[in-house]
C-alpha cells in the first residue's frame, strides 16, 4: 500500500468519526425515547417507551420504533440498544400514540395536493401530531430531513445543524384540518376557513371583525411552500379552540377504509 493510498485511507476514516460524532451529538440533542402508549390498529393498547427524533420526524411519522421498561434503563445508563429489543411498527399497524408529557399522535391518510406527480398526489398514511381536537382537529405534519424530495429551506436548515437546525424543524411545519371524520384532513392553506367555522355565526362574526389573529396571519405569505409555524398554529388554535369549546379533548376515533 502506497503513501497516497494510506492517506486517502486515513482521511476516510477520520470523515467517518467526524460524521459518527455529529451524529451523535445530533441524536443526543433531537431524540430520545419517551414513556407512553400505542394503540395497535385493532384497538389493543400497549405501554412502552417511544423513539422520537424532532431534527429527522419522517421517522416517527412513517414508523414506530418501542422498547420496554428494562432496555430503557440500560439505555439511560448509557449502554447501547440491541436491535433485537427494538419493537418496530409500521405506520398501519398503529392507530394512536400518545407520549407522557403530553404530546399526542394519530395515524391519518394526506393526499398531496400541491404534488406535481400522479404518485404524490396519492393518499399516504402518516402518524401526525394532534395540536387541537375536537369537532375539529388540526394535525403539525413536520418536514423530512433524509431520502425522497425536501423542501430547499429544510436542506440549508440541515446543513448548517446544531441548536438552530432543532428550533427550525420544530418551529416549521405543515398545518392539516379535519372536521368531517369519515373524510382526511387538507392542509389549511388550501381551504376555504369558512367551511370549517362558518357554521358557529357568533364566531365567524368574530372572524369577520378581527377579533382573531389568524385572519392576519392566514393573509401572512408562506416562507416556502405551504409552511406554517408557531404563530400560525397559535392563532389557528386559539380559533379552533373556541370553535370546540369544551369539547373531549381526548384522541377520539378515526376509521378509513383500507
Amino acid at each position: 500500500m502506497n503513501f497516497r493510498i494510506k492517506l486517502l485511507t486515513l482521511l476516510m476514516a477520520i470523515g467517518m468519526i467526524i460524521n459518527s460524532n455529529a451524529q451523535e451529538k445530533e441524536t443526543t440533542r433531537c431524540a430520545d425515547y419517551y414513556k407512553g402508549t400505542y394503540t395497535l390498529k385493532k384497538g389493543k393498547v400497549r405501554e412502552g417507551y417511544i423513539f422520537i427524533n424532532d431534527c429527522k420526524p419522517h421517522l416517527f411519522q412513517q414508523s414506530l420504533r418501542v422498547i420496554d421498561k428494562k432496555a430503557y434503563a440500560k439505555y439511560k445508563k448509557g449502554k447501547r440498544i440491541k436491535k433485537k429489543a427494538i419493537e418496530k411498527f409500521k405506520v398501519k399497524e398503529i392507530k394512536a400514540f400518545a407520549l407522557e408529557n403530553g404530546r399526542k399522535f394519530r395515524q391519518v391518510k394526506y393526499v398531496n395536493l400541491a404534488s406535481t406527480t400522479k404518485i404524490g398526489m396519492l393518499p399516504k398514511r402518516f402518524l401526525l401530531e394532534v395540536a387541537a381536537d375536537g369537532d375539529i382537529t388540526v394535525f403539525k405534519k413536520f418536514y423530512r430531513t433524509d431520502n425522497g424530495i425536501i423542501d430547499g429551506p429544510v436542506m440549508d436548515s440541515k446543513l448548517v445543524g446544531g441548536p438552530e437546525h432543532t428550533d427550525f424543524m420544530k418551529s416549521n411545519f405543515q398545518v392539516l384540518i379535519q372536521k368531517d371524520k369519515s373524510k382526511n384532513p387538507k392542509n389549511i392553506r388550501s381551504v376555504n376557513i369558512k367551511n370549517y367555522f362558518g357554521d358557529n355565526d357568533e364566531i365567524l362574526q368574530k372572524y369577520q371583525d378581527g377579533h382573531y389573529e389568524f385572519r392576519n396571519q392566514l393573509q401572512r405569505n408562506a416562507s416556502f411552500g405551504f409552511n406554517c409555524d408557531i404563530p400560525f398554529l397559535n392563532a389557528l388554535l386559539e380559533l379552533t379552540n373556541d370553535y370546540n369549546n369544551g369539547i373531549n379533548t381526548e384522541l377520539s376515533n378515526t376509521t378509513f377504509e383500507n
